[in-house]
């Protein structure tokens, strides 16, 4: 199970060594961010740090808000298109989470919104954005290809149809502060994600076209390297696993190791991802159920990453990039994970569960 801060403890009282006397008092330790009605304000969820783990992610009870994003990454410059704030009853801070809507034509910034005690939804008739702030990294992604793609001239549902056009987003995201993003000095980096696809129906009667059609669910990082002493001080690669991707179906899906390109909102970065079917589940700390990517099957995918940097920065130095630079020199910027959908599919997701964080032995 991922790591959490969840847990209910109940005092439990006897008269064994009381005989005749009152039962003490049942004591209730529920977290206070836990104890959530349904006019109160979120409160936001500690991390762990305590010197043998270290989180990474912050807010991971997705308390203080969501900024979300324009349709176009490279004309928005970094600046959202507004913030949901739950009613006003966000915890205190501003948003640490954000959502991008990339390549999307229907925005959450005009979705309903339903609040059901620490459940919170948001929809709007393309994308969900739910999640509950009584549990940790609990939070469900929806997206439909229907709705972002609309139909052809026809009436049919259409698909994309050309490499270069861009392809509708539902994920979510953080910046990452370099003393929790510095992978120097941990011996386990652990990603861990409990998670059901609920749904994956593509509605076109376009043929599928593997290489441009796709539905993936995926989580990444930015990294970067920190040592001023090298070429490529500051150069940024992607770094990341697919869990889902209806091209790999009852499989794991495969990795890649490319620059990004192709559609015209791309960043042009090395990317390098592995896939789960190499981890090494012989060792105790790694939990891969495959295969990964299924529909309406409970999956638990808990992994050290450390080795696949290692094999990343390897890799992205015989590609030209990341000159000079070792994995100890790598930091973590932005993470994100959910959905991307190059193609005409509706598809959903709850995340049960979800963490990244540090190891120290």
């Amino acid at each position: 199970m991922a790591l959490s801060l969840a847990g209910v403890f109940v005092g439990c009282g006897g008269s064994a060594g009381n005989p005749g006397g009152e039962l003490p008092p049942i004591i209730d330790e529920t977290p206070e961010w836990q104890k959530i009605g349904q006019e109160d304000t979120l409160i936001e969820r500690p991390l762990v740090n305590d010197g043998k783990v270290q989180e990474i992610l912050r807010d991971m009870n997705f308390s203080r808000g969501l900024d979300v994003s324009k349709f176009h990454s490279n004309t928005s410059g970094g600046i959202p298109e507004g913030t949901l704030d739950f009613g006003g009853k966000c915890a205190a801070g501003g948003a640490v989470w954000s959502m991008g809507q990339w390549g999307c034509t229907i925005s959450l910034m005009d979705a309903d919104f339903v609040r059901d005690g620490s459940r919170v939804s948001y929809d709007d008739g393309s994308k969900l954005y739910a999640f509950d702030a009584a549990k940790t990294g609990n939070i469900s992604l929806a997206i439909k290809g229907s709705a972002e793609y609309g139909k052809d001239e026809n009436g049919e549902y259409r698909d994309r149809l050309q490499a270069v056009e861009n392809w509708p987003h539902n994920i979510i995201g953080q910046s990452i502060p370099q003393n929790l993003g510095e992978v120097k000095g941990a011996d386990r980096l652990m990603w861990e994600c409990e998670y059901t696809v609920t749904q994956c129906d593509r509605l076109t009667k376009y043929p599928v076209n593997k290489d441009l059609h796709a539905a993936q669910f995926q989580w990444f990082v930015s990294m970067y390297n920190n040592n001023p002493n090298t070429e490529s001080y500051r150069q940024s690669v992607w770094f990341g696993f697919s869990m889902f991707d209806t091209r790999s179906m009852n499989a794991c899906p495969a990795g890649m190791a490319a620059f990004d390109g192709g559609k015209e909102d791309n960043t042009g970065m090395f990317i390098y991802m592995f896939s789960l079917a190499q981890a090494d589940d012989t060792l105790e700390w790694n939990v891969i159920e495959k295969p990964t990517s299924v529909v309406g099957q409970r999956r638990t995918v808990k992994v050290d990453v450390l080795p696949f940097i290692k094999a990343g920065v390897a890799s992205a130095q015989r590609k030209g990039a990341l000159k000079g630079a070792t994995y100890e020199d790598m930091v973590f910027g932005s993470t994100n994970i959910g959905w991307e959908i190059p193609g005409s599919y509706d598809v959903s997701v709850d995340i049960h569960a979800m963490n990244m964080y540090k190891v120290f032995e």
